[in-house]
C-alpha cells in the first residue's frame, strides 16, 4: 500500500500568540477543536524581459505572501478562541504557528505574524456551531524545528 510519509493521517495544531505580537518569538496558546488548516503561499512575478532575452519572456520574483484558514468547533470556554476573538475583534497583529500535532525535536513548524481578517460563524439547525477563521500573513514566514 502506497504511503504519503510521516505527516500522513496526523493531526496538525494551531496557536496563536497570548497578545499582540511584533515577532514570531510569543507565548503561544493552542487553538482548540481546528480542522483541516490550510496555509497556501505564493509568490508574484514581474517581467524582466529585454532585447537580450532571445524571444522569450523572462521573470523574476517579487512579493511573498500567504493566508492561514481553517475550521474549528465553537466552544466558548476555550482559551486559544477567545485569543482569535481578542485578535479580531481588536484588529491585532498575533503570531501564529502551524505544527503537526506533537513536541518531536526533529517535527517542523511554521511561525509567522498574521491579521485575522475574517471569522465566520455557522450555526445549522441540528449541527454543532463552527467558526471559520482566515488570517493573512504579514511579513515573512519562518520555517524550523519545534
Amino acid at each position: 500500500m502506497p504511503t504519503a510519509g510521516a505527516f500522513a493521517g496526523r493531526l496538525a495544531e494551531v496557536a496563536v500568540s497570548n497578545a499582540a505580537a511584533t515577532s514570531v518569538s510569543a507565548t503561544y496558546v493552542d487553538v482548540e477543536k481546528v480542522n483541516s488548516p490550510r496555509l497556501p503561499g505564493s509568490t508574484d512575478t514581474a517581467e524582466a524581459s529585454s532585447n537580450d532575452s532571445a524571444g522569450s519572456k523572462e521573470y523574476l520574483p517579487t512579493w511573498e505572501s500567504g493566508t492561514l484558514s481553517f475550521e474549528m468547533v465553537a466552544d466558548e470556554n476555550a482559551t486559544g478562541q477567545e485569543h482569535l476573538w481578542t485578535a479580531f475583534l481588536a484588529r491585532e497583529i498575533r503570531a501564529f504557528r502551524l505544527r503537526p500535532r506533537g513536541n518531536a525535536a526533529t517535527e517542523r513548524q511554521v511561525r509567522f505574524l498574521g491579521i485575522i481578517t475574517s471569522i465566520e460563524v455557522t450555526a445549522d439547525k441540528g449541527d454543532v456551531a463552527k467558526y471559520s477563521v482566515t488570517v493573512q500573513r504579514t511579513g515573512a514566514i519562518t520555517r524550523d524545528t519545534q
